[in-house]
């Protein structure tokens, strides 16, 4: 019988223990929280708000190339060259895909109305291509020309596509 004591006084101290530690780390949370919405503190506790507006890498990734250096300012608008890119839509044989070519978001041509569409680019922007494509064949949407200096898309640059909403290109100059 004396075991059977032992071990209830035991288990009951224990579980008063982990108890009162439970609470002690939920109240800590609350305090944590709190100091946190003061911002002269979050900089104190937080790496992220430490490291903000810093760049953390020298060197990114663009379509599978390391582009090291610094960032450069954007160019002011009046230096700014005009960048435009031709684009080509081949269709499989015997199909009319209804495809449109999308800037930021916004349809900015249809291959409906030619097979080469001419658009006018800035630095930064995504073109991509949605619509619908029939059959069992894709189209190929592919960069035949570059007015102006571009490190990114190349010439030559193909996707293929059955019209979900495909990415073509990232413009980097």
């Amino acid at each position: 019988m004396g075991f059977d004591r032992w071990l209830q006084r035991f288990v009951t101290t224990l579980e008063k223990i982990i108890f009162r530690a439970a609470l002690a780390f939920v109240v800590l949370l609350f305090v944590v929280q709190a100091v946190l919405l003061n911002g002269n503190l979050r900089v104190l506790f937080s790496k992220t708000d430490q490291l903000e507006g810093e760049p953390f890498e020298k060197t990114q990734d663009v379509f599978g190339k390391k582009v090291t250096g610094e960032k450069q300012p954007p160019l002011p608008p009046e230096q700014e060259e005009e960048i435009s890119i031709e684009v080509a839509l081949f269709s499989p044989p015997g199909i009319n895909p209804e495809l449109y070519l999308l800037r930021n978001n916004d349809i900015v041509g249809s291959w409906q109305e030619n097979k080469n569409l001419r658009v006018d680019v800035k630095p930064g922007d995504l073109l991509e291509v949605v619509g619908d494509v029939p059959g069992e064949i894709p189209a190929t949407i592919k960069v035949v020309k570059i007015y102006g200096e571009l490190k990114a898309p190349e010439t030559g640059h193909a996707i293929q596509t059955f019209g979900e909403r495909e990415f073509l290109a990232w413009i980097i100059p």
